[in-house]
Parts: C-alpha cells; structure tokens; sequence
C-alpha cells in the first residue's frame, strides 16, 4: 500500500472479480483481437499473477497482470502478433453484464516507454448504453514475462504513470536489465 499513489486502494481479487466483460466481432481480421481481449492469460503463459486497483468510486480502475512467458523470444512475438491484431481489427462490440451492449472503436495509441517493446490501444464505446466509456490497454515485456495494464475511466497520465511504476517494480523485482524503448 505504500507505494500506491494517494486516493488508489487495492481491491478485493479473490477471483469472482464483478461481471464478465467480454468483446466480439463477426469481422475476422478481428479475430485475433477479440480472442487476446478475452482471455485471462495469453497463450504459452507459464505463471500469473494480477491486482485491480481503484482510485474511487469514479475510476480510474486499473488491472494490471505479470505473464511469465518462459524465453523474451516469446515476449517478443506475442507483442508483435498484439500489435498486428491491434491494427487489423476497427471495432468491436463490448459486453458488461448488467449493463449492456455497445460498439467501440479500435485505436493503436502511443504506449508509455517502459519495459520492451511497448503496445497499447485504445477501445472507445461510441454508442449505446455505454458510450463514452474509455479503456486502455498497455502491454510491454519485462525479460520474460509480459506486462499488461488495463485502465478503465483513465487519463494520459493514469495509464503512463501506472506502467512506468508497474514496469519499474517488475524489473525491480525479477532482476531484470531496466530498459525503455
């Protein structure tokens, strides 16, 4: 808790973690996205851990997670296959149980410089119940091991700050060479 920034709690991740929010789409070159978007951990990931934090009742809501992934190699080539999903795929459908269904738009977006190789989008509700709503997803290598920050509700400085410490910890604490890219 001492390293949280003021106004951030942790919140409760004892695994039934709210409604099941998932994404969808009838266009193929979307494919690839919605199945990255869905899924707990990526595929070939060995060990994983995760928090959410809040930082009110308003956001930013943040979830970030630690893939090991088991060589950088393997780091490397999920960031470039997420980053080609990323670019082929313009929207989507988001789903939050209990509050509906809307379109978003699917935006590549500059990702903080923090860790290797750094890939981050931008999903925008642009109607329906949820328009308006903002997440954004950063994902970048540490050594071996994937780094993804979800910021829901976030500003510029939220998603920046939150990868730069979370990336900063992660090197920290597996012993890895600090890089920026």
């Amino acid at each position: 808790m001492a390293d949280l920034p003021a106004g951030f709690s942790l919140e409760d991740d004892n695994g039934d973690g709210g409604p099941d929010v998932t994404v969808s789409s009838k266009d193929p070159r979307c494919a690839k996205l919605v199945a990255y978007s869905n899924a707990d951990n990526p595929a070939g990931s060995k060990a994983s851990a995760g928090q959410s934090y809040s930082g009110g009742t308003q956001g930013p809501f943040i979830d970030e997670s630690l893939d090991a992934m088991g060589s950088s190699a393997a780091v490397q080539s999920l960031q470039q296959s997420f980053k080609k999903a990323i670019r082929s795929c313009r929207t989507m459908t988001l789903s939050i149980p209990g509050e509906g269904r809307s379109p978003i738009s699917v935006r590549e977006v500059s990702a903080p410089q923090a860790g290797e190789s750094p890939v981050a989008v931008r999903f925008l509700a642009t109607g329906g119940p949820l328009e308006g709503l903002e997440v954004t997803m950063v994902t970048t290598g540490i050594g071996d091991v994937v780094l993804a920050i979800t910021v829901v509700a976030g500003l510029p400085e939220d998603i920046d700050g939150a990868t730069t410490a979370a990336a900063e910890k992660a090197t920290t604490i597996l012993k890895t060479a600090r890089t920026g890219t």
